[in-house]
């Protein structure tokens, strides 16, 4: 092959890799050095530890990260940690390498706040406590935008694994006050990281053979098994609550998701396409739940920058 035709076939292959909006995983020896956030995320003040509630279990936190001054009020994005509803923390700026860090970074550079919350997890409150909790940090945050120079009505849920069900959930729910964490105002977007958006019976029987954490996270979330309690997995099931009312939606998933099937995500996609609502599905061929480290991780960050930037 000569020269040209070689050249002319690499730039075909990468036309066709950032046309899928797919990711690859490069072999270790083309792996480059592991991207590294700045301290405290580069924000230009870190308000840590603010309580937004207190239950019999004990204060909810947040920590509140600001960008340089703009002149103008800074758009809030809110964070939503995964941990499968029963572990997990909120401080995204303790492993500054992972691609949750690198992506907060790089919206608080392009002048977004990030706020990062808690909520009860599921050994002390089940299901929809999670919802209402993280509902209550938005309007608490909403509440005092005015004191640290936020936008509070241009508001991005942004939620990983666990904290992507809990996002798209009160997605689905903007419009209908009437449900747990429903009716909130403000929200220009959602991103969803890989969360699972039908808990129902109906999934839970198209997939007997759930690995057994998948089962005990369920199981604990609900007090019980879906099929056990069909209404109180289906009030929790993102799918089962479109209107057609949505914000737009980005949806990013491994192809080789080991904990939730991404057949959810493309139905999600596709039912929120359904009623005309925007969203971007981007599907990461080869990796797992939760992304890991490696060169897909730049492309993840600009899928969410650009996205972030369109919709708010």
């Amino acid at each position: 092959m000569s020269a040209t035709r070689r050249v002319l076939a690499a730039c075909f292959a990468l036309l066709a890799l950032v046309a899928a909006g797919c990711s690859r995983v490069s072999d270790a020896d083309e792996a480059p050095p592991v991207a590294t956030a700045a301290r405290e995320l580069g924000a230009a003040e870190v308000l840590r530890d603010q309580a937004y509630a207190e239950h019999d279990t004990g204060a909810l936190k947040l920590d509140l990260f600001l960008p340089a001054q703009q002149g103008t009020p800074a758009p809030l994005v809110v964070y939503v940690h995964g941990g499968g509803w029963d572990a997990g923390v909120r401080t995204l700026d303790v492993d500054r390498t992972t691609t949750e860090a690198l992506t907060a970074e790089r919206l608080l550079e392009r002048g977004y706040a990030v706020a990062t919350v808690d909520y009860r997890l599921s050994g002390v409150a089940q299901a929809p406590a999670q919802l209402i909790d993280v509902a209550d940090a938005v309007r608490w945050l909403q509440q005092r935008a005015g004191q640290w120079g936020l936008d509070g009505d241009r508001v991005v849920l942004w939620g990983a694994s666990a904290g992507g069900q809990l996002v798209s959930q009160l997605g689905a729910v903007t419009g209908d006050p009437d449900k747990p964490g429903g009716g909130l105002t403000g929200i220009r977007a959602v991103v969803d990281w890989f969360g699972p958006t039908d808990m129902s019976a109906e999934a839970q029987r198209a997939q007997p053979h759930m690995q057994e954490y998948a089962r005990r996270v369920v199981d604990q979330l609900l007090g019980c098994m879906p099929v056990d309690c069909p209404d109180k997995a289906e009030a929790i099931s993102p799918i089962r609550h479109l209107s057609g009312d949505e914000p737009p939606f980005l949806i990013q998933q491994g192809t080789a998701d080991s904990l939730v099937p991404l057949a959810q995500s493309l139905d999600f996609a596709e039912a929120l396409r359904t009623l005309g609502v925007t969203v971007e599905m981007h599907p990461y061929e080869g990796l797992d739940h939760g992304f890991g480290r490696g060169p897909h991780t730049p492309l993840i960050v600009d899928t969410v920058t650009a996205f972030v930037e369109t919709h708010v």
